[in-house]
C-alpha cells in the first residue's frame, strides 16, 4: 500500500506541473554542509534577509534529523526555459531588485511558485492518504516569490511569524541538500546557472523539490 501511494504522489507531481518525478529512499537524500555554505560564501543577495535562508533556517544537523525520520521521498523537477532562467536581464533585475522589462524575473517567479505549490499539494495529498508525517523542501528563497513587495521577512524581523506559512518552505539548497548530485544520480540533466551564463549555451534550467513521507 505504501509503495502504491507513493506512486500516486509521484504521478501527482507530474500532473501538477513537474516534468520529472521519482520515488527515492530517504537515505538517498544527500546532505552536505558545503552546499549550505555556498549561500553565504560568496554571500547570496538573500542571505540573512529571509527566515528560511542561511544563516537562518535549518542547521545541517536539523536537516539530518528530519530526513532520518522518513522512509521514502518524492523528488521532482520543474523544467525552465534557459532564456528565462539564464537571461542577462534577470541577473541585473535580481541585483537591483527591480523587475526587468522583458518580464523574465516575473516569469521565473511563476516557476518558483510552482515548485512550492507542488510540494505543498503532495504533502496535502499524503496527509489525506493517512500519512500524518510529511516534510517538504522547495527551491530558492520564499521571500522573492511571496513577499517581493514587502520591506522585510516578517518571520525574521517580527514575532508574528511567516506571512504565508501555508505555502512557504525551506529550499533544498539552503538546507544543505546537494540537489546537483541527487539529480545526477537520478539520471537527470542539470546545468549550473549564474550571472555570467549565456542562455544559448545552457540547454535548460531546472528547479527541484522534495517531499518526504512516512
Amino acid at each position: 500500500m505504501f509503495d502504491s501511494d507513493l506512486e500516486k504522489l509521484r504521478k501527482g507531481a507530474m500532473e501538477t506541473g513537474a516534468d520529472k518525478a521519482v520515488v527515492i529512499p530517504a537515505s538517498d537524500v544527500i546532505i552536505d554542509p558545503r552546499v549550505r555554505l555556498k549561500c553565504m560564501i560568496p554571500k547570496c543577495y538573500m542571505s540573512g534577509s529571509c527566515g528560511h535562508c542561511p544563516p537562518h533556517g535549518y542547521s545541517i544537523q536539523e536537516v539530518k534529523d528530519i530526513v532520518s525520520q522518513f522512509e521514502k521521498a518524492v523528488f521532482f523537477r520543474v523544467k525552465v526555459k534557459s532564456d528565462i532562467i539564464a537571461a542577462e536581464s534577470l541577473y541585473k533585475a535580481v541585483e537591483s531588485g527591480v523587475l526587468d522589462r522583458n518580464g523574465n524575473a516575473f516569469n521565473l517567479t511563476g516557476y518558483y511558485i510552482l515548485v512550492f505549490s507542488i510540494a505543498r499539494i503532495l504533502q496535502k495529498r499524503a496527509r489525506a492518504m493517512g500519512y500524518t508525517r510529511t516534510h517538504g523542501f522547495a527551491a530558492g528563497n520564499c521571500r522573492d516569490p511571496f513577499c517581493h513587495l514587502q520591506p522585510h521577512c516578517q518571520d525574521l524581523m517580527t514575532k508574528n511569524g511567516c506571512r504565508h506559512p501555508e505555502v512557504s518552505l525551506h529550499s533544498m539548497e539552503a538546507s544543505g541538500i546537494d540537489v546537483f548530485l541527487m539529480a545526477a544520480k537520478t539520471g537527470w540533466d542539470h546545468y549550473p546557472i549564474g550571472g555570467s551564463c549565456i542562455p544559448e549555451k545552457v540547454p535548460q534550467g531546472n528547479l527541484m523539490g522534495l517531499v518526504l513521507v512516512a
